[in-house]
């Protein structure tokens, strides 16, 4: 009997990779500003956020000090459903919920020159709890009461507790400078510097069945038992008879179905430079920014190491790539401006790297390269319209579409990510000549995707087919003050 134990933590060496949140590619997160949940389109920006959208832009602003102070609160549901028919349940729902989601931006224009500064979380960003495990935690498990019918035990019913919870952010400082060539042309050059850190923990323990036997020595009476204790006891058993190979399957059984914790952090840092031009001309804005991929080493600090999936101290790559991103901006009447943005990821182009399980820093173990499961880069096409009511009252809607770019392989419990469409609405309100204020909200739809597997537990004959569907629900609400001085 092989080791139940591998194929239950396998899914957990997945964690690795750090996902964007919701709004973005497969890692960077566009969802970055109060101005973005009105109207969604910002790589034409030219107001306090074009600190991050559109740095080339800031050389058209007034000359003084332009700050812009948001923060968002953002619901989320992953819904992973497993149609295995021994499974005690085929639902399992994860919860995020973040309070807290800040964009801090400032910029100092004088003359053909503005400086700008940054403070964003533009990859990760959230805390995802699967308060009842995951399909990769069960699945397994829900099979060993066939194993042991088929052995001559009866069994019926298995139960367990099992708890995932995976976090991750990515903290980003971003400086640079604009210089306004002329009255059309304005670039950046800038750096952007990124601190990651993630933490995983997990566990499967209290594994019970209910086998039942005539044989008294067994003890098989029908009730829940401990697997690992009455799995041990038969291995005993096997051995006073002779039957050595027997008790070795059933002494491995045993260890594989005992209590499994996983509790690592990990950390790392990277930078890489920023680059832009943006050109206008009278009510018509075009803006181009280039993002470098961002090499980020994260190291393992491990407590409780399930499998030897994250040896402590042990450095693997977790890059955000590379993004292009083409925006334009137009006043079709001066109370009426249409804006566009065209976001690429250039995703398979990063280093992604894993541990199988079992790998260590001795035995050098087997990297998995994630980022040769993406077929291409994710696309993201945005419009955004904004009507000027009043001096005082600007309203504004928009729609994003994100197409991604992996492969089936791709997807798993802990990281797989969807096509989604998202709307957004909200406005703007001018306090007074220096402040305005920036509200918004969204909500993004999922296209499902469903990947057939099968469960089995390798080296005996029981296996099922199963499907297993990813879905997810997003809600927030963003608010943000820009100030002009």
């Amino acid at each position: 009997m092989n080791t139940t134990k591998k194929i239950l933590l396998t899914g957990m060496a997945c964690c690795l990779y750090v996902s964007g949140l919701f709004a973005g590619g497969l890692v960077t997160n566009s969802n970055q500003s109060a101005s973005y949940f009105r109207m969604l389109a910002r790589g034409a920006s030219t107001s306090g956020d074009a600190v991050y959208y559109n740095p080339a832009g800031l050389g058209f602003l007034d000359d003084g000090f332009t700050i812009s102070l948001n923060t968002q609160m953002i619901w989320m549901e992953r819904q992973l459903t497993n149609d295995l028919k021994s499974l005690n349940s085929n639902e399992f729902i994860g919860k995020l919920y973040v309070p807290l989601f800040p964009g801090i931006y400032a910029a100092y224009k004088t003359g053909n020159w503005a400086f700008s500064l940054g403070f964003n979380p533009p990859a990760g960003g959230g805390s995802v709890e699967f308060a009842k495990g995951l399909p990769m935690l069960e699945k397994d498990i829900s099979m060993l009461p066939g194993l042991l019918s088929q052995q001559g035990l009866k069994t019926t019913k298995y139960s367990m507790e099992s708890f995932m919870k995976g976090s991750s952010i990515v903290y980003g400082v971003q400086a640079g400078a604009t210089y306004k060539i002329n009255d059309m042309f304005g670039v950046f050059g800038g750096v952007r510097m990124l601190f990651a850190s993630n933490s995983y923990e997990g566990y499967v323990k209290d594994i019970k069945f209910n086998p039942s036997s005539p044989l008294p020595a067994l003890n098989a009476n029908g009730t829940m038992k401990s697997a690992p204790e009455f799995l041990t006891g038969l291995a005993n058993i096997l051995t006073s008879l002779g039957n050595v190979e027997g008790a070795a399957g059933m002494k491995a059984l045993a260890a594989n179905t005992g209590n499994q914790t996983l509790d690592v952090k990990q950390k790392g840092k990277g930078i890489a430079p920023i680059l832009g031009v943006h050109f206008k001309a009278n009510d018509l804005n075009l803006a181009v920014k280039y993002e470098f991929k961002t090499k980020i080493t994260i190291k393992n600090e491990t407590t409780q190491n399930a499998m030897n999936m994250y040896p402590d101290g042990q450095e693997l790559r977790s890059d955000v790539p590379a993004v292009l991103s083409l925006a334009g901006s137009y006043d079709i009447v001066p109370a009426l401006r249409f804006s566009v943005t065209y976001l690429h990821h250039f995703e398979p182009q990063a280093t992604i790297e894993s541990w199988a399980p079992n790998a260590t820093k001795s035995n050098g173990g087997t990297i998995i390269q994630r980022q040769d499961l993406i077929d291409k880069g994710t696309n993201e096409y945005m419009a955004g319209l904004e009507w000027k009511i009043t001096d005082k009252l600007t309203v504004s809607t928009g729609c994003q579409l994100s197409k991604v770019g992996v492969s089936d392989a791709w997807h798993n419990d802990i990281t797989h990510n969807l096509d989604n469409f998202t709307m957004a609405l909200g406005a703007a309100y001018q306090i007074n000549e220096k402040l305005t204020l920036n509200i918004g909200g969204l909500n993004t739809w999922y296209n499902k995707v469903s990947i057939k597997g099968n469960a089995a537990i390798q080296g005996t004959p029981v296996s099922a087919p199963y499907t297993q569907t990813y879905n997810r629900s997003n809600t927030a609400i963003a608010i943000g003050l820009d100030f002009r001085f």
